[in-house]
């Protein structure tokens, strides 16, 4: 699909683009957004991230998830529009959350199929798992068992068996305040803070009827949630974002701000590890900034943006990002 304001046409996105480029495509979940804001959300994405794919010369795209047919016809193949975009090697982000069940399960046939194909699946750096991007049950018992401080956390039994988690979190937490989310969700999406056992209850109510899964944590009063840039295993930059006041969400999408500082000295460390036990290549590390120091929250992979940071730490981070980019799709 064309991108509104691109002037690319059909022929230069079917080829990559300009003479010996690399192409960059980037899959998502439209169906996840506000019919209004589909076009705008599309037009931002292309203006932020094309200006940074050009520096290693290569061209960006956005195709929307419902339009791709994912298939093995003798090997990978991914139709759009009547064609296979895989018989160009390309480089591929596919969002792999949605709210909507039966489109999470088309994101990962899409994301599979690249997987399977000759063409870079740049959220996937790591050598294990692929839950381990996403289930943040499963990425803190990992980081927990390298010895990284974690957030207590508990899963939410499903349907009539949700309540039982209740005592439990009181059990493991105390009287509250607690924090309930989705195991497989990010930006801040559905993230609770309730106050008591009685909030926690109604909540678990609430919750027992959804499709996904969900988890408790303790609140942990915290001055900011920063993200820790590593690439090629090494520690870049940092980002630290700060929810507005009389807020709890530090997300930028959810009205947070963000200020670049050093504090990923202190973590530097430990993302390190995180890193090497993942074999992940490149990686988004969130810690929440404790009076005892700081705490894993959870991780990202490609899709983390960097477009939020100010100079110089946004150029550190593109060239890290996108000379990584051009190496992985280089060694083929």
């Amino acid at each position: 699909m064309a991108i509104q304001g691109e002037k690319s046409s059909e022929s230069r996105k079917a080829t990559g683009g300009r003479s010996g480029s690399g192409l960059i495509t980037w899959i998502y979940q439209a169906e996840d957004l506000d019919p209004g804001q589909i076009a705008d959300f599309e037009k931002s994405l292309h203006e932020r991230y094309s200006a940074a794919a050009a520096t290693i010369d290569f061209d960006f795209r956005v195709l929307r998830a419902g339009e791709l047919i994912p298939s093995c016809l003798e090997k990978p193949v991914l139709r759009h529009r009547g064609t296979d975009i895989l018989e160009q090697r390309q480089c591929f982000i596919v969002e792999d959350q949605s709210q909507d069940p039966q489109g999470l399960q088309g994101l990962r046939a899409i994301y599979r199929t690249i997987q399977a194909s000759d063409s870079v699946l740049l959220n996937r750096t790591m050598a294990g798992p692929d839950y381990l991007e996403r289930d943040k049950l499963a990425l803190l018992q990992h980081a927990a068992g390298l010895g990284i401080p974690t957030p207590g956390t508990l899963a939410v039994p499903f349907g009539r068996y949700a309540r039982s988690v209740v005592p439990e979190a009181v059990r493991a937490f105390g009287d509250g305040p607690y924090i309930v989310k989705p195991r497989e969700m990010g930006m801040g999406v559905a993230v609770l803070k309730v106050d008591s056992e009685r909030q926690l209850t109604t909540a678990i109510d609430i919750v027992a009827q959804a499709t996904g899964g969900y988890i408790v944590q303790p609140f942990i009063p915290h001055t900011g949630d920063m993200r820790v840039y590593v690439a090629d295993g090494e520690v870049v930059t940092s980002l630290t974002r700060r929810p507005r006041p009389g807020d709890y969400l530090a997300n930028i999408s959810q009205g947070g701000s963000a200020v670049a500082t050093d504090d990923h000295r202190q973590v530097a460390g430990a993302c390190r590890r995180i890193a090497e036990s993942l074999g992940a290549e490149y990686l988004c590390i969130d810690w929440l900034m404790t009076e005892h120091g700081p705490v894993l929250n959870e991780w990202s992979t490609a899709g983390a943006g960097f477009t939020v940071l100010p100079e110089p730490q946004r150029s550190q981070v593109v060239d890290a990002f996108f000379g990584w980019i051009k190496r992985t799709f280089e060694k083929g």
